[in-house]
């Protein structure tokens, strides 16, 4: 796994992972209340869940709060806020994926994956309320601004759950691979990478017509989008097994390389098993097509991120390679960093 340190002699980042680390302590201790009545009993936080590495996107959007001048107080409960959101959109990700990243670690048997992503989806939303009702008391908001903030809590994640439901039942991949990007993709992804921005929005501590707020909203757009890109080169055979769009078979299919879209359509005309979709390297019998997607995906990642630096957010060039290419590695695409070198 690659390491984001490099961020921590930025002090933005640093001083945001530390605020990362208070949210995480207190969800922990919120969350083993939630559950101090019932039989299933919360384990230890880990030490590794504390890292940059494990919250690097959480460290980003709390950086974006202070590169923005969001107040201490309710910069502190948008970063608790926008954890219950990082967890609401992981369980949810895991039942439709049928995969397991945890987010809360419990006595629960290994052989419950299910109603492991269902427990964190009913514990976090009472940690939610929990916040809001804390924030209301300390007097960091109103009861009225309480009431805004859950009448819009669930607005970016269902933005991007209507696309998942339209795809839930097969696509026929009609669709060009600019429109995958611009129509699918931008909503799937690049709302959810928006979303940290939904809460101080609604209650006007950032104006979204405000030209600094613009840079942000359209950086982090572009962010989610390039990552998405990433994810589709090794969730190429999970969506074409699940019948989803992928920016990769997009290009394969209404490309030119007639070995590459042959090859392609030999996969979607049979019955896959179901073990086909953990083909996690399928994308490399597709050199051309994967080539110009990596291409896209950095381009995008370059672009957000000069957007976010001209939001406001303190990296220089060298620090803006490393973590598109840190990303790119993450997401399985280490070669990113020979490209990286060579713009």
């Amino acid at each position: 796994m690659p390491e984001f340190d490099f961020l921590s002699k930025i002090n933005i980042f640093n001083q945001s992972l530390a605020e990362q680390i208070d949210v995480l302590n207190s969800f922990w201790e919120k969350a083993a209340k939630t559950l101090s009545n019932s039989d299933i009993r919360l384990r230890a936080l880990p030490d590794s869940w504390k890292t940059l590495r494990h919250n690097y996107f959480s460290v980003l959007f709390i950086a974006m709060f202070h590169a923005l001048n969001i107040p201490p107080r309710r910069r502190c409960l948008f970063a608790r806020l926008n954890h219950c959101l990082r967890c609401w959109v992981t369980a949810c990700d895991n039942l439709l994926d049928d995969e397991l990243k945890e987010l809360i670690l419990t006595d629960l048997p290994e052989t419950a994956p299910v109603f492991k992503s269902v427990l964190t989806l009913l514990v976090t939303d009472r940690v939610f309320f929990s916040y809001l009702l804390d924030a209301v008391d300390d007097g960091i908001i109103s009861p009225a601004e309480m009431h805004l903030l859950n009448d819009h809590s669930l607005d970016s994640i269902l933005v991007s759950g209507k696309e998942e439901a339209q795809e839930e039942g097969g696509v026929d991949y009609a669709l060009s691979p600019d429109e995958v990007l611009d129509k699918i993709h931008s909503a799937k992804t690049g709302q959810l990478f928006t979303a940290p921005l939904s809460a101080p929005v609604a209650l006007g501590d950032l104006d979204p017509e405000a030209p600094i707020v613009k840079k942000a909203m359209d950086g982090l757009m572009q962010l989610g989008i390039g990552c998405q890109v990433l994810d589709d080169l090794s969730d190429l055979a999970m969506d074409i097994h699940d019948r989803k769009y992928n920016y990769l078979a997009a290009l394969i299919l209404h490309g030119d390389d007639t070995v590459e879209k042959k090859q392609l359509d030999r996969y979607l005309s049979v019955s896959l098993e179901k073990s086909f979709r953990n083909r996690f390297d399928l994308y490399t019998e597709f050199p051309v097509a994967a080539g110009h997607a990596l291409k896209i995906a950095l381009g995008r990642l370059s672009t957000a991120v000069s957007l976010l630096r001209g939001a406001g957010l303190p990296m220089d060039s060298e620090s803006r390679k490393d973590f598109i290419g840190h990303l790119a590695e993450l997401y399985g695409q280490p070669q990113a960093l020979i490209l990286l070198r060579d713009r």
